[in-house]
């Protein structure tokens, strides 16, 4: 690199060629998802900001772009490093970057909308790592102005990234339920509402599959929340878990067709937690419809999505039929009474031989 003695004495465009070198590298660290280089990418972005704070920004739109991916990046770094300092450092980031680029001229070209909006998201994002009553009501204002510059593109008929509202909307929900006290129906309400945007596209692209299992993993956890939490409104309990059973079969059938196609591991881990969730709801609401629900999920004689060897699956399912036989058992004579001892029977039957059914199949995924 040259000292900074000569680059001052350098026309702009040379300067800021250091500057794209050093964005480069740290682009490049910081892709490889390793925490070990997170400093070293800090740096990587340090200088160049250092050269690009020293361009004529003022009076160039151009320079001025470029100091704002500068901002994020280093915002971006400071957010995963993930320290109490780092992440009040990771909140000034992105105000510098948002001051910039509500300078630059909006409406003449669509992505300084979008990379403003973005850096309101990733500000939300710094904040809500902080993990404090106060920062999670910060971080969800940071998401209020970032769809307000959503809608203003919208309006000025600018082009919008069809990710960037339903990531939104995702983060959202996700910090509705963390803040102070929880806000379960609207969580509910904001996941569906991205489930909705990225349900067309979600056999299709990555992006939209996370965001759609993201989704219903929120509004499971928001019914979760919702039953556990008195008064529990009965008249409508029923109605969140069967919502909340449809999403887990739905996740079922979206990762088995994306198993085809080799399917991201964190896939795999929301799979298995969605379906954690449809066993816990059932098992404590529903034991009765428990054997029907996991028949669908894991015998493939009754069109089960699942392709791979899911022996973890299986097993949690056991578990959740053997305790669903417990519960039925001990609640039966008190729950249903005497008169109604037959259908308890005849539950606790479909239970014994779903037990055997998925026991086989595991045996069988087990052998192939």
């Amino acid at each position: 690199m040259p000292p900074p003695s000569d680059l001052q004495a350098d026309s702009p465009d040379n300067r800021n060629a250091v500057a794209k070198v050093w964005m480069k590298r740290g682009i490049a660290l910081l892709s490889a998802n390793n925490p070990a280089v997170l400093p070293e990418a800090l740096n990587c972005f340090d200088q160049a900001l250092a050269i690009r704070r020293e361009l004529p920004f003022e009076e160039s739109a151009w320079f001025r772009w470029l100091l704002t991916a500068c901002w994020m990046n280093l915002g971006d770094v400071q957010t995963r490093m993930g320290n109490p300092a780092d992440l009040t450092a990771a909140v000034q980031s992105f105000d510098e970057a948002i001051s910039h680029l509500q300078k630059l001229p909006l409406e003449e070209d669509s992505q300084y909308r979008g990379r403003l909006a973005l850096a309101w998201m990733n500000r939300s994002l710094a904040l809500r790592a902080q993990e404090t009553p106060e920062s999670l009501h910060a971080a969800l204002l940071s998401l209020d102005h970032a769809n307000t510059v959503i809608e203003e593109s919208v309006t000025a008929k600018l082009p919008v990234n069809a990710a960037l509202l339903p990531t939104l909307l995702i983060n959202r929900a996700a910090l509705l339920l963390e803040i102070t006290p929880p806000r379960m129906l609207e969580a509910m309400q904001v996941a569906e509402e991205a489930l909705i945007l990225c349900q067309p596209t979600e056999h299709l692209t990555l992006q939209a599959a996370e965001i759609g299992l993201k989704a219903r993993h929120i509004f499971c956890r928001a019914v979760a929340m919702l039953l556990e939490t008195p008064p529990v409104d009965t008249s409508r309990a029923d109605d969140w878990i069967i919502q909340a059973t449809d999403k887990v079969d739905e996740a079922m059938h979206l990762t088995a067709r994306w198993e085809r196609q080799g399917m991201p591991e964190h896939f795999r881990a929301l799979r298995h937690e969605l379906f954690r969730y449809g066993c816990n709801l059932l098992l404590a609401y529903q034991p009765h419809f428990m054997a029907e629900f996991l028949l669908d999920v894991l015998d493939p004689e009754q069109g089960s999505p699942l392709l791979a060897k899911t022996d973890d699956l299986y097993q949690v399912g056991l578990e959740a039929l053997n305790l669903a036989a417990v519960e039925l058992r001990r609640r039966g004579p008190l729950d249903l009474g005497l008169q109604k001892m037959d259908r308890l029977i005849e539950v606790l039957e479909s239970l014994s031989q779903a037990t055997e059914r998925i026991k086989k199949r595991a045996e069988q995924a087990l052998a192939g």
